[in-house]
């Protein structure tokens, strides 16, 4: 159970929360419209049900650990092409849909939103889909992948560690957000190859040295999962740091 303080204040949050929606009626983050009382089971989802059902949401054969679409015959789900090339470093990944589509936009939105309203609500998406198997998981520790300061100043937003500490608020697990950094501010991995996206970070993220892992089970939150590239990385010197395994959330996996 949550401890006391976490109940208070999540009460309070609720209740300030129902008065701002009195004064000011709150709106879908994708369409605009103004939201019912009906239109979410959770106050948290600034998504209207005609919108969230325009979501592709996961509901086909995906590989455990990339996430990534896999044939199926005869009830056998196959093996994962990506996975038999990739040595990804992180143990599985769940995605909740697909990057196309209104879920695209509503992720690159989370890019730009510096409310945080669009990632919010889609980690109170995940964690609606996932909330059994994140349990079962039983996450210690919860970090995002890392941004450049540069480009932080430059978007004046971060999504993914919006993102983290809203799915470690669910899990009531802490929030180490800027856990793992960047070396250095390394090219985008837009427009490179499948091996150049690996070889562009390899090498270019550490651990804080002020982080002890001692054998945890981590979760890393990123936008999109291509690749597996960047959380790949991460999940190496996470591992390399002590930590036991390394899951990896995402709101959208790209279609392979």
């Amino acid at each position: 159970m949550p401890p006391p303080l976490a109940t208070s204040r999540r009460w309070w949050s609720e209740a300030c929360r129902a008065g701002l929606d009195l004064l000011f009626p709150r709106r879908c983050v994708a369409c605009n419209d103004d939201l019912l009382s009906d239109d979410s089971e959770a106050p948290s989802i600034s998504i209207c049900s005609p919108c969230q059902g325009k979501l592709e949401l996961i509901d086909w054969p995906v590989c455990p650990r990339c996430a990534a679409p896999v044939p199926a015959t005869g009830g056998v789900t196959l093996d994962c092409n990506h996975c038999r090339g990739d040595k990804l470093r992180f143990q599985r990944s769940l995605a909740l849909g697909s990057y196309e589509g209104l879920l695209r936009q509503l992720v690159m939105r989370t890019k730009i939103d510096r409310n945080g309203v669009a990632a919010n609500s889609l980690m109170e998406l995940a964690w609606r889909r996932f909330e059994s198997q994140l349990a079962e998981l039983d996450i210690d520790i919860v970090t995002a992948v890392p941004m450049h300061r540069w480009k932080r100043w430059q978007r004046g937003v971060n999504g993914p560690l919006i993102m983290a500490r809203r799915i470690a608020e669910r899990l009531h697990a802490p929030c180490w957000g800027e856990m793992v950094r960047l070396v250095r501010n390394v090219p985008p991995q837009v427009g490179l190859s499948r091996p150049a996206r690996f070889r562009n970070l390899a090498g270019e993220m550490v651990v804080g040295p002020s982080y002890h892992l001692r054998a945890a089970r981590v979760l890393i939150v990123d936008d999109i999962l291509t690749t597996g590239a960047t959380c790949s990385e991460a999940a190496r010197v996470l591992l390399r740091a002590g930590a036991a395994e390394v899951t990896v959330l995402v709101p959208a996996r790209t279609p392979a």
